[in-house]
């Protein structure tokens, strides 16, 4: 005995699927449509705590400044100095910007951005203060997605967010995100970051009140500590590093140094050898000044991961280097 019996034929699919079909359509094109026109706000897929930072930091590159300084390297840059406490303590009437950004990223992006700075600010910047971790320095090359990302910010282009599917991306979806959804509502964060910022939102005010610099507010634990302590300089840094200096414009001083390894990680001999990697990255980027009173370790305590210090130990570090910079900029 049957209870049911259904009656369907494919003339009947129009009707059940074309509505949604032609929004899902009509979605798409409005995306294309307007990005193409730039009828749509340019992207900026604040969608993450990486991408928040790294757009912030080229937004903030192309903006109107004060800063003659300028700091500039990965994510030790950005978490270990304080922009505004190192403007307070160097001698003399200083603006420091901080434009650190990813380890994702090589010297070459790093040399956009200051391009991007310089070109937004003419005749303002008297100095470039590269930092950078020993881990960073081994990196054979970039992550692709991040450059790709950097130089489609600038070019306000549509970039697809790898972890988007090709529908997802044909149909408008990163479009919407990057453009839209990423405007108009904040993000969580998570973890330890998610405590001590809140949302992607309040992560970028936090960047713009410092002058560039963040936080890092985790807690090195040497038990779980990951990583690899045998640094050394990579083979394709020499090149990057002649990129960078080709980006530093004539009369600008160039200052390098190393960002510090907590003392119980790195290898017994580490303290020379980050003296010799020091002076031939200083050599390669044809520095005005190496920062070799920097520490190489400092005590594990004052370390939020083995690359970033945490807020004790960022404001030790920025004092630290206010005093390896004071004799170069009395002499500017």
């Amino acid at each position: 005995m049957k209870s049911h019996e259904y009656d369907f034929a494919l003339a009947d699919l129009p009707e059940l699927f074309g509505w949604p079909l032609a929004t899902v359509v009509l979605f798409a094109a409005a995306m294309h449509l307007g990005a193409s026109l730039n009828v749509l706000p340019s992207p900026r897929p604040t969608l993450d705590i990486d991408r928040t930072i790294l757009l912030h930091q080229a937004q903030a590159s192309r903006s109107r400044h004060t800063a003659d300084v300028l700091l500039i390297g990965d994510s030790s840059c950005l978490m270990n100095v304080s922009a505004n406490q190192l403007r307070a303590s160097l001698p003399g009437e200083h603006q420091v910007l901080n434009l650190g950004t990813l380890s994702y990223l090589d010297l070459p992006a790093y040399a956009r951005l200051l391009q991007a700075y310089v070109a937004a600010n003419p005749g303002r910047l008297q100095t470039v203060v590269l930092l950078m971790h020993p881990e960073a320095l081994r990196r054979a090359s970039p992550t692709e997605y991040h450059v790709a990302l950097l130089h489609s910010f600038y070019a306000a282009t549509d970039l697809r967010d790898p972890a988007s599917s090709m529908l997802v991306s044909c149909l408008g979806g990163d479009i919407f995100k990057a453009r839209l959804l990423s405007r108009a509502l904040p993000l969580p964060l998570t973890g330890n970051y998610g405590r001590r910022y809140g949302f992607t939102r309040d992560l970028w005010q936090y960047l713009s009140e410092n002058n560039g610099s963040a936080v890092d507010p985790g807690q090195f634990d040497r038990r779980s500590a990951s990583g690899n302590a045998e640094y050394r300089l990579s083979p394709k840094l020499e090149l990057a590093s002649q990129a960078f200096k080709a980006a530093v414009p004539a009369g600008v001083k160039l200052y390098v140094g190393i960002t510090p390894a907590p003392e119980s990680f790195v290898m017994p001999n580490y303290r020379q050898q980050n003296s010799v990697m020091l002076r031939e990255w200083g050599q390669w980027l044809q520095a005005d000044g190496v920062l070799e009173k920097l520490p190489a370790t400092m005590p594990e305590k004052l370390f939020a991961t083995t690359t970033h210090l945490n807020e004790s130990g960022a404001r030790l570090y920025t004092r630290l280097l206010a005093e390896s910079l004071e004799k170069y900029i009395l002499q500017q």
